[in-house]
């Protein structure tokens, strides 16, 4: 991101909406692309309320997968890790803690939820959702005594 001249702040912030757009645009690009890759076109409307409707139909111009669309699509996961990791970078979050916290949260589903017969498991009783206000707020008070260490006179010994 520093090559591309893109901000990366050293604390938690609201990007300008520019880069709000640009991180939400880079993202939809490369899934896009995963799509395209896996035979699939994708149609989100966001306009609908609250919740996205997502449609993924099948590309009918694309009946075969070859060799070159799996690269293709690995290509696809690997740029789609890269901008997303960006856009929490952009956010001056770091991202591995939260990460983890989704991850253990993502795992409870596990206990005692069940699997869809689209293949997605839903959250059972004892799902615990991702507690990231704690982790949000370490990063903000650490930036802050970061602040106020970098504040203090120092001296030089005679």
């Amino acid at each position: 991101m520093v090559k591309a001249q893109q901000d990366t702040p050293d604390r938690p912030v609201w990007p300008e909406f520019a880069v709000r757009k640009l991180r939400v645009n880079l993202i939809a690009e490369e899934l896009t692309e995963l799509c395209e890759a896996f035979g699939l076109k994708i149609c989100v409307d966001t306009r609908r309320g609250k919740k996205a409707h997502i449609e993924v139909i099948e590309n009918e111009q694309k009946p075969a997968l070859t060799r070159e669309d799996y690269i293709e699509a690995y290509d696809g996961v690997c740029d789609l890790m890269v901008v997303v990791l960006g856009t929490g970078v952009a956010m001056g979050c770091e991202v591995k803690p939260g990460f983890d916290e989704v991850m253990d949260s993502n795992d409870s589903k596990f206990i005692d939820g069940r699997r869809r017969a689209d293949g997605k498991w839903e959250k059972g009783p004892s799902y615990r959702k991702a507690n990231l206000g704690p982790i949000l707020d370490a990063q903000i008070i650490a930036a802050q005594e970061h602040d106020k260490q970098q504040a203090l006179p120092t001296f030089s010994q005679p």
